[in-house]
């Protein structure tokens, strides 16, 4: 499978929880400062409401009886407050006490109080110019602001700490465990890094339910693997039938002509090549359309039955073999053994099944065979070999039957 770039859900949440974290800050941050503004306004107006209270009165006094000395003393208390940055006291007879930066003088959020005679106080004797320290007010709404956007940026961590713990390290459990190599069977994956004592949550019900799950595909997989399996074997067993069927005489259980066919040419070749005998021995059951007619077919397939099991006893197991050429014809392969050796062989069967005869229906049935045999001889056609075996055994069929003939310079003789 190819590789395909997966975005993080962990990630993806991080970025839009700050997303949306910043614009709500920025929203309470312009509430934060506006409130804050319009409270230290009131803050401020308050304390100069204070400040009339208190410090015109001393400060008419101070003007009425000419002691600049109070006067500067108490400007320069007023201006060391920390929301006034300049003060000027004007007097009606022309003097000017000032404290502060001067350079605020006139400004137009300075706020002006008169003095009042200290008798009288329909008469005025002076002015008070205050103007408020803007810097301070800045400062405090910044601070107000900064401590607000601290504890944002703090709470935004926390979520972003918990996100990872909470979810992206269980999820990344979950996902190596998903793509994980299944050929050896993937562990009990907890959702590790959580606690132990978390309670169950919707990762772990997937945690569980991939468990589950691939509990059950190996269940399944096992359960096709041994049916698989049984129907291989069967079908082998099958195969092997049906092989068995298309080279075997379902009869007799020897060898059919079929597979004689291909197979005497391979012999043929394998003795021409290693320089080995090979000697074939065609047989046919004497005066066999006698027994089914006089006994019926049932009893002629034993008969078969009988002479194909006394060949295969008298020849050499998983090395020679037997062939129902056709009807009552049978032929014995008798790979290195040479014609000499082959006639002692054919012998050998004939006076067994002549010695031994089938008892069917209380009553013994004689049987006895003619056997034709002949030696491959190098560079000889198959054709004209096996014709060669026929023609043995046709000289058998002429001799009386129940005899051997082999071939030999082109005559037929015992």
């Amino acid at each position: 499978m190819a590789d395909i770039e997966v975005q993080s859900v962990t990630r993806r949440l991080i970025q839009r929880i700050t997303a949306y974290s910043v614009v709500c800050v920025l929203a309470i941050c312009v509430a934060q400062g506006w409130y804050s503004w319009h409270h230290m306004s009131e803050e401020f107006d308050k304390s100069l409401l204070l400040i009339g209270e208190t410090q015109l009165p001393l400060l008419a006094v101070s003007v009425w009886d000419a002691e600049p000395m109070a006067i500067e003393r108490q400007l320069a208390h007023i201006s060391q407050r920390p929301y006034i940055a300049y003060a000027r006291l004007t007097a009606d007879v022309g003097a000017v006490f000032e404290a502060g930066n001067p350079a605020l003088h006139g400004r137009p959020n300075a706020r002006m109080f008169n003095l009042a005679q200290p008798n009288d106080h329909e008469v005025s004797i002076g002015t008070l110019e205050l103007v408020p320290d803007l810097s301070f007010l800045y400062l405090e709404i910044g601070r107000s602001v900064g401590f607000t956007l601290v504890g944002y940026l703090i709470l935004c961590c926390l979520i972003i700490l918990l996100l990872k713990r909470e979810v992206e390290r269980p999820l990344r459990h979950v996902l190596e465990y998903v793509t994980g190599s299944p050929q050896n069977g993937r562990p009990h994956m907890p959702a590790a890094g959580r606690g132990e004592d978390h309670r169950k949550d919707e990762i772990d019900m997937v945690v569980e339910g991939f468990q589950t799950l691939h509990q059950k595909i190996d269940l399944r997989m096992r359960e096709l693997d041994a049916e698989v399996e049984s129907r291989t074997n069967a079908l082998q067993s099958a195969m092997e039938s049906i092989h068995q069927l298309s080279i075997m005489d379902p009869l007799t259980a020897c060898y059919n002509r079929r597979l004689f066919n291909e197979r005497i040419v391979e012999e043929a070749e394998r003795a021409q090549r290693l320089q080995r005998p090979l000697t074939v021995v065609f047989a046919d059951i004497d005066f066999f359309k006698r027994v089914n007619d006089k006994h019926g077919h049932s009893v002629g397939d034993q008969v078969l039955c009988h002479v194909s099991a006394i060949m295969r006893r008298e020849i050499r197991e998983s090395v020679d073999w037997v062939v129902r050429y056709g009807g009552e014809e049978f032929v014995l392969v008798l790979p290195s053994t040479d014609q000499d050796q082959a006639m002692a062989t054919a012998e050998r069967v004939r006076l067994a099944i002549a010695a031994e005869p089938l008892h069917v229906r209380g009553q013994d049935i004689l049987v006895t065979c003619s056997f034709g045999v002949a030696q491959f001889q190098a560079g000889e056609p198959t054709s004209a070999w096996l014709d060669r075996v026929d023609k043995c055994l046709y000289g058998a069929k002429q001799a009386g039957r129940n005899c051997v003939r082999a071939w030999e310079n082109q005559d037929i003789h015992i």
